[in-house]
């Protein structure tokens, strides 16, 4: 119950989805564990935080139980950094393809 109540909070708090043409438009291709792809697009000023919601409301993986890796160069991302821009931590292509590793 408490979790459907966190995940709902989340959802309410994505910000809204960026057109595809918009210059700082990031396109985030995550891979879960279970081999599916779930992608969004986000601004390069949003935070880190928004990713792991929306991975979160996906329900495919518990909250908390991953971390955001990218594979070339190799960089985990992790809750510590959730209040960093996608930005600053680097995720600044057109389209970045990540994966998560269950911890």
């Amino acid at each position: 119950m408490e979790l459907e109540r966190q995940l709902a909070a989340k959802e309410a708090t994505l910000p809204q989805e960026p057109a595809s043409n918009d210059e700082n438009a990031v396109t985030l291709m995550v891979r879960m564990p279970d081999g599916s792809r779930h992608g969004r697009r986000f601004l390069k000023t949003d935070k880190l935080q928004s990713l792991f919601n929306f991975i979160d409301i996906g329900r495919r993986v518990k909250p908390g139980s991953y971390r955001v890796v990218r594979p070339f160069p190799r960089r985990a991302f992790s809750d510590g950094e959730s209040a960093l821009t996608l930005n600053e931590v680097g995720l600044t292509s057109k389209q970045e393809a990540l994966f998560l590793e269950l911890i």
